[in-house]
């Protein structure tokens, strides 16, 4: 098999695991042909995203990183710094796709796309995205909400809920912040710093 009839089995499957590829080709799926997914990635005809995770190289620079990130390390949603960013409430952050997950706080470097970082919540507080599919791939991303409670919760050791600090993170003022959706995502943390640093926001940002 050639890269070209490979290509075209993969058309609807624009992100793939070796996985996939077994059900795809059935007996064409063989040492010859893991052979030759070798020397395309090498040719960067396809690019591996992780281990055993690869994507066709013709597409890549159209892709956004968000589409990738809850292939690359699940359960997990984007969330945080490129959330807000996504959603125009903090500058956005383009070198690193920051995503939340319920599995230990990991990181993946990509040539092509960036980094990717996933941070620990706990379960209970996992939630509060929408799926989306974009370019044949679904993808999780978190409501702005909260995404502001995501990013409270991991940063509550640094965070004062000062004024001065909440635009040293440039939110946006003109941004319709959603005060009782605010506070649904605080209780999901049952975390009294969250909580406190949620209201204190409310009141510099969403007080009408």
């Amino acid at each position: 098999m050639n890269y070209l009839e490979f290509r075209k089995k993969i058309e609807e499957f624009p992100l793939f695991e070796t996985g996939d590829l077994r059900l795809i080709l059935g007996k064409k799926y063989n040492r010859s042909f893991l052979n030759n997914l070798k020397n395309w990635e090498k040719a960067e005809y396809i690019v591996r995203i992780r281990k055993g995770l690869y994507f066709p190289g013709d597409l890549a620079v159209s892709f956004n990183p968000i589409f990738l990130a809850k292939k690359i390390y699940q359960p997990s949603y984007v969330s945080l710094e490129t959330a807000l960013g996504y959603y125009g409430i903090i500058p956005e952050a383009v070198f690193t796709t920051t995503s939340v997950t319920t599995r230990k706080t990991k990181d993946f470097s990509s040539a092509q796309f960036g980094k990717f970082t996933y941070q620990k919540i706990k379960a209970t507080a996992f939630g509060g995205f929408e799926t989306f599919m974009e370019k044949g791939v679904s993808y999780n991303l978190a409501l702005p909400e909260k995404s502001i409670a995501d990013f409270f919760y991991l940063n509550r050791a640094k965070l004062d809920g000062s004024v001065e600090q909440f635009e040293s993170y440039r939110f946006n003022e003109e941004y319709k912040y959603n005060r009782k959706t605010l506070l649904k995502f605080a209780k999901v943390f049952d975390n009294k710093k969250v909580s406190f640093l949620i209201q204190e926001f409310i009141k510099h940002y969403a007080s009408k």
